[in-house]
C-alpha cells in the first residue's frame, strides 16, 4: 500500500482524525504501516479496542484504486500534510488534517515576496448580511486585492458569496473552504455551485477535508471554520450576531495566534452584537483598507482614495419622481436597500403612482431592483 493509500483510508474513516494519527505515527514507522496494522498493534499504539474492531471491518471493504479512479475522473486532487505542496500555514495550527480534497489550483502557496509571509485573509459574517455589509465589501476588497491578498471564505449565502464575488470582480484570487465533498451535488449551499465553478475556473480553488461524496451536515461547518482561521494570516468579521459560525472561525484564529479583525456596526443592530463584541474584546477596528494592508506590511503600497460619494444623477421635472427618488437615495446613503411598503410609507403617494414611477427610474436607469427591494443604480 503507498502512502497516498494510507492518508486516503483515513479520510474516509473520519473517527480516527487528526489526532489519532499523530499519535499512531509516534508508534508505527509509517502512515502505510499505521493503516495496515494489526489490531494488537493498535492496541498497543493506545487506541480503543471498540473503535479498532469497527476500523479493521471497515478496512477490508476500502479498494484505494477504484477512488484515486473516481477522483482523477472528477477532477479532484488529493493532498496529504506529508507532501511539500500542503499549505505550510495549516501545519502550524494545532489540528490540521492529514489530508486535502481540492479543485483548482493551489498555486503558491507564499505570496511571491522576499519574506515568507502568508498574504491569505479570511473574510466570514452573517448570512442575513445587510446592506451595510455589502458595500464595506465592495469598498474594502478592491485595494486587498489589488496587493496581493488572497480572499478565503466558506461559499455560504450572505458575506462569504459577496467576498468571493468581490475578489472574483477584480481580478483576485479566492479559496472556498468547503463542509461537504466537492462532487458537484454535494456543493453546499446549491444557489453557489455556479460560483464555485467560477472560483475554480478563473485560477482559485474549492478545498476540503471530507470525501467527495460526503453530505454536507450540520456538524460538519464548526470544523470547516477551523481551516477557514487556519490557511488565514487574519480573519476579518463584517456584521455577526451573538451566536454565530463567524465567531466560532474568530475563535479558531485566536487560539491560532492569528489576527482577528472586526467592522464595527449598528449598536442597535443584531448583525453587529458579534463584531462589536469582538472590538471590546481586543480584536482591531476596521474601518478602511490601510487597517488591513498594515497587518500584511503593505500599508505603504496603497494611497488612501476619496471616499465614495452617492452620485447625484437625477434629472426629471416630474414631482413624483422626485420624491420616489429622493426616497431610495437616502436609503442609500445609510447603506440599506428599500422595499415598496416603505417608499410608499415614506412617500405618502398612491400605490398605483408609486408603482409606475417606479418602473419608469428603473427604465431611465436611476435605480435597480433587487429581489423585491430598491436601491440607487
Amino acid at each position: 500500500m503507498s502512502r497516498q493509500e494510507a492518508y486516503l483510508g483515513f479520510s474516509h474513516f473520519p473517527k480516527i482524525g487528526p489526532i489519532k494519527i499523530k499519535r499512531l505515527l509516534k508508534y508505527f514507522p509509517d502512515i502505510a504501516a499505521t493503516f495496515q496494522a494489526p489490531a494488537g498493534g493498535l492496541i498497543r499504539a493506545g487506541l480503543e479496542e471498540k473503535l479498532i474492531a469497527e476500523f479493521t471491518v471497515w478496512r477490508r471493504s476500502f479498494c484505494a484504486p477504484k477512488i484515486q479512479e473516481q477522483l482523477i475522473k472528477s477532477q479532484i486532487n488529493f493532498i496529504s500534510w506529508e507532501e511539500p505542496d500542503y499549505p505550510k500555514i495549516l501545519l502550524e495550527t494545532a489540528f490540521p488534517p492529514p489530508s486535502l480534497y481540492y479543485r483548482g489550483s493551489l498555486g503558491d502557496f507564499e505570496r511571491k515576496k522576499p519574506s515568507s509571509k502568508n498574504y491569505n485573509l479570511a473574510i466570514v459574517g452573517s448570512r442575513r448580511c445587510s446592506a451595510y455589509a455589502e458595500k464595506i465589501i465592495n469598498q474594502l476588497l478592491p485595494p486587498l486585492v489589488s496587493a496581493g491578498l488572497k480572499i478565503i471564505s466558506g461559499l455560504a449565502i450572505g458575506t462569504d458569496a459577496l467576498a468571493h464575488r468581490a475578489a472574483l470582480n477584480n481580478q483576485g484570487l479566492t479559496w472556498a473552504i468547503l463542509g461537504s465533498g466537492l462532487q458537484p451535488n454535494n456543493i453546499y449551499p446549491a444557489i453557489n455551485r455556479s460560483l464555485a465553478e467560477e472560483i475554480v475556473a478563473r485560477g482559485g480553488a474549492l478545498i476540503s477535508e471530507f470525501p467527495p461524496d460526503f453530505p454536507p451536515l450540520k456538524q460538519n461547518f464548526p470544523q470547516r471554520n477551523r481551516l477557514i482561521a487556519g490557511l488565514s494570516a487574519a480573519t476579518i468579521v463584517i456584521e455577526a450576531p451573538k451566536k454565530s459560525g463567524s465567531l466560532i472561525t474568530a475563535n479558531y484564529a485566536l487560539e491560532e495566534g492569528r489576527e482577528v479583525l472586526a467592522v464595527p456596526g449598528n449598536i442597535f443592530s443584531e448583525l453587529s452584537i458579534g463584531t462589536n463584541s469582538l472590538i471590546k474584546a481586543g480584536a482591531k477596528l476596521i474601518s478602511c483598507p490601510e487597517d488591513i494592508l498594515e497587518i500584511f506590511d503593505l500599508a505603504t503600497d496603497y494611497q488612501t482614495a476619496s471616499p465614495k460619494i452617492v452620485p447625484n444623477k437625477f434629472y426629471s421635472d416630474n414631482p413624483a419622481e422626485k420624491i420616489v427618488y429622493q426616497v431610495i437615495r437616502a436609503a442609500t446613503e445609510r447603506c440599506e436597500k428599500i422595499n415598496p411598503d416603505e417608499i410608499i410609507e415614506k412617500a405618502k403617494l398612491d400605490t398605483a403612482l408609486i408603482n409606475s414611477t417606479l418602473s419608469i427610474l428603473e427604465i431611465k436607469g436611476l435605480i435597480r431592483q433587487i429581489g423585491n427591494h430598491y436601491e440607487l443604480s
